[in-house]
């Protein structure tokens, strides 16, 4: 472990038996630490479904919300607050009437709990980060954080898992991936969400590690391909303590985040790896079955997450294969159908990294690999034909509400689309303003999270609260 102290959210160092904690991550001292597990008081006045995890708390970027007012005021939707942020890519979580933002200020992450009503800042705790990218992009976090009952849980470009109070931010315990598991830094470092496991007989958190025997390294630092995976490709480790649980795949990491599905009335977890997808029994980490599916460049990475409808799970990448649809119906997994070999945007749905969202049998999402050739597509879910495709939102994200699409565009326009596969119907379009002040500055790269009718879209240095309700 590095040895690092975390800071409270006035600056100063924790209380020296946390910082053993945090350099250990040790079960024992996190069990003399950890919280009675009472949730804390619910801070927010209204009603409805919480955000708390990546893409919502089925995982697929759908929200319960209705009804939404529709359309939108000419001057766009009231914006309720908005704050500034540091360095990073990734969606904030929200519950309890709490908003979990994770970003990097000058040489340290930050890891903040706003006010959902008012974005006030509740506690922010710093700690120190020396990630350089790879190739030029910012340091800051790639993920969201998430949200488990009264606890949070963070996982940086370096590989730190750090499990913190939801109430205060005390840490509880922190667990150094790379070190402990030989982790070969991936492209743009540590990219994919944790998975909260709450029900059964453990509570757990699921992480993609893709650690590899110990003394690797590659040949040049992006030579991935010479580097070999383990035993570590997903890891659980027990919300409470940070004691490891299971590792489940000798695979690599990539940057698409676990999910919990039901699949043939059974709980299973979806990973999509560095080079192929996982079907994983969760109270075991048994390797059920699995499928390779990647792009065949070095270059490549596989971002979006895996969709499941039913016993099918769609993946879709933008480097190559395009898509892919798998029935888990049965005892492995199943090819339904394929993109044709080299398939243009605006031809079969090939997304970057943005998850897309199905409804009614239909799938949305943004398809290409740069933001001048990426359309937002409407694909049929059984047979991959592309029903219309938009052009000039670059690389956006949506998310579904009552029949619509939230679709917040790469360069920073915010968008309610009609979710039918008939033609693309735009019902209102806006930029987000204050005072004349254009408030999503690109790239906004972060999903769009609605909760209790609000909805938090993040661009470069600030995040931003509509109320959607009206």
């Amino acid at each position: 472990m590095s040895g690092r102290r975390s800071r409270d959210r006035t600056g100063s160092p924790v209380h020296p038996r946390r910082a053993l904690l945090a350099a250990v991550g040790s079960a024992g001292l996190a069990g003399m630490l950890r919280a009675d597990g009472a949730a804390p008081a619910d801070l927010s006045p209204r009603t409805g479904e919480d955000w708390p995890v990546f893409l919502g708390p089925t995982g697929n970027g759908r929200s319960s919300f209705a009804p939404l007012p529709t359309p939108w005021p000419a001057a766009g939707p009231k914006v309720a607050w908005h704050v500034e942020v540091g360095e990073g890519y990734g969606p904030p979580a929200v519950a309890r009437g709490r908003v979990v933002i994770f970003d990097r200020v000058g040489p340290e992450t930050r890891l903040r709990a706003l006010d959902a009503e008012s974005g006030r800042v509740l506690w922010q705790q710093l700690a120190p980060s020396s990630y350089v990218d790879m190739f030029g992009y910012d340091g800051g976090p790639r993920t969201a954080p998430v949200i488990a009952d009264d606890a949070v849980v963070s996982y940086d470009p370096e590989g730190r898992l750090v499990c913190r109070a939801l109430d205060d931010g005390a840490p509880r315990w922190e667990v150094d991936t790379t070190a402990r598991y030989h982790v070969i830094r991936n492209f743009f470092g540590v990219g994919a969400a944790p998975l909260p496991l709450l029900e059964g007989a453990e509570r757990l958190v699921v992480v993609p590690v893709g650690g590899s025997p110990p003394g690797s390294r590659p040949v040049a630092p992006d030579r991935l391909d010479t580097v070999r995976p383990l035993d570590s490709g997903l890891v659980a480790f027990d919300l409470a303590t940070g004691a490891e649980r299971w590792r489940a795949g000798a695979e690599l990491a990539s940057y698409s985040s676990p999910l919990a599905a039901t699949i043939a009335g059974r709980p299973r977890i979806v990973a999509w790896m560095r080079d192929r997808l996982l079907l994983v029994d969760p109270a075991a980490g048994t390797v059920l079955a699995s499928h390779p599916f990647r792009a065949d460049e070095l270059f490549s990475v596989n971002a979006a997450n895996p969709v499941v409808v039913g016993s099918e799970i769609l993946l879709s990448e933008t480097y190559g294969p395009g898509s892919v649809l798998l029935d888990a119906a049965g005892d492995g997994l199943a090819v339904v159908r394929e993109d044709p070999p080299a398939s243009r945007p605006a031809r079969a749905l090939r997304a970057h990294w943005a998850t897309p969202v199905v409804h009614d049998g239909h799938v949305y999402g943004s398809s290409g690999r740069n933001a001048g050739d990426a359309q937002l597509v409407c694909a049929d879910w059984r047979t991959g034909r592309i029903a219309w495709a938009e052009p000039g939102l670059g690389r956006a994200s949506a998310a579904l509400v009552d029949g619509h699409l939230v679709v917040l565009g790469e360069y920073g326009d915010l968008l309610l689309v009609r979710a039918t596969p008939e033609r693309f119907t735009e019902v209102s379009r806006t930029r987000l303003l204050d005072k004349g002040r254009e408030l999503l500055v690109p790239p906004c790269w972060a999903a769009p999270v609605i909760a209790r009718g609000l909805l938090l879209v993040r661009g470069r240095g600030r995040l931003v609260c509509v109320d959607l309700a009206g």
